[in-house]
């Protein structure tokens, strides 16, 4: 077995500040690889709404932008503020 560890501050403790940077290098980039066909497979299409729920920096909200185009509507939200503050775009 691998031993992983994550940065400081991905996960803490109730009251702790989370760091958006530690989620973005390790969540943030797997998001990448797979959200995509994700929203595909969801068939997400142009004047759908999206509610992305704990949202991180925005990866999955940023894709369904793109898919949506100017038709559709989609609200991001997350508990942490220091995830909404590290918006990705």
């Amino acid at each position: 077995m691998t031993n992983f560890a994550f940065a400081p501050g991905f996960h803490t403790s109730g009251g702790r500040q989370v760091d958006a940077a530690a989620y973005e290098s390790y969540i943030g980039r797997w998001s990448r690889m797979f959200v995509h066909d994700l929203f595909t497979a969801a068939e997400v299409a142009n004047g759908d709404a999206v509610l992305d729920v704990a949202t991180g920096t925005g990866e999955a909200a940023v894709v369904a932008r793109s898919l949506l185009r100017e038709n559709g509507f989609i609200v991001g939200t997350d508990i942490s503020a220091a995830m909404l503050g590290r918006s990705v775009r």
